[in-house]
């Protein structure tokens, strides 16, 4: 983007962020006071303190007593969950974050097999158990949010777990559920753990597509749900 499709605050921002890099400011040191920063840029305190503000925002910067403002580590998905959780999101934007979740969930597999455990199929089998016995829709909602989450955390990314946990949520509270669900799933949780235990990465892969086939079936009926609801996450 050019910088002349930017207010001056937008533009700022990416001078000062230019600034840390240039001057090779690290995490937890002290950036410039308003007033430096006002002359070295060459603007007034007041768009820099508004400049500084967004960043804070953002998770770039914070402020310290005692020390003032410092450089941090931005919480890209708690910036996300920010934003899901505003309720703005037009339906496009929505369609956009659902189709990213089942892209993820495709696409995890070498993952998986790189770092699954006998340990991590006894948990997935426990949760199928528990699937398969209850008889609570809500209870199953949240088993299948379990699962799920629980094939992240094979994974052992921290950026993936926290996006499925704030997809997860928000998603699993929309989409429908009707009483045949399990009967119209090609591939259920159980033949997935079946597939994790001896298969390889493409048929999980595989496995997985079908799994969420009735996800595709049903995305559009979702997106509207979910774009006509103002529930919030916890």
């Amino acid at each position: 983007m050019d910088n002349t499709d930017l207010s001056l605050v937008e533009q700022i921002q990416r001078r000062i962020l230019q600034y840390i890099d240039e001057n090779e400011i690290q995490k937890g040191e002290t950036l410039p006071k308003e007033n430096e920063l006002a002359d070295i840029l060459g603007v007034s305190r007041v768009v820099v303190r508004e400049a500084l503000s967004s960043l804070r925002t953002l998770g770039f910067i914070e402020t310290k007593r005692k020390k003032g403002t410092v450089l941090t580590s931005p919480d890209v998905f708690g910036t996300m969950k920010i934003i899901v959780n505003s309720g703005v999101l037009d339906i496009d934007s929505l369609r956009d974050l659902y189709e990213l979740r089942l892209m993820l969930e495709i696409g995890m597999a070498d993952f998986l097999f790189l770092k699954k455990k006998p340990e991590h199929i006894s948990l997935l089998e426990q949760i199928v158990e528990q699937e398969q016995g209850t008889t609570s829709t809500e209870e199953s909602i949240q088993l299948d949010i379990l699962f799920h989450k629980t094939l992240y955390s094979i994974v052992g990314n921290k950026g993936l777990e926290s996006f499925q946990k704030l997809l997860g949520k928000l998603f699993a509270v929309y989409a429908p559920r009707p009483d045949n669900y399990i009967i119209k799933q090609i591939i259920t949780h159980a033949g997935l753990v079946e597939v994790l235990r001896t298969g390889t990465p493409d048929s999980f892969r595989t496995a997985m597509r079908l799994h969420l086939n009735t996800q595709f079936e049903n995305m559009e009926e979702i997106m509207q749900k979910a774009d006509n609801s103002k529930t919030k996450l916890d």
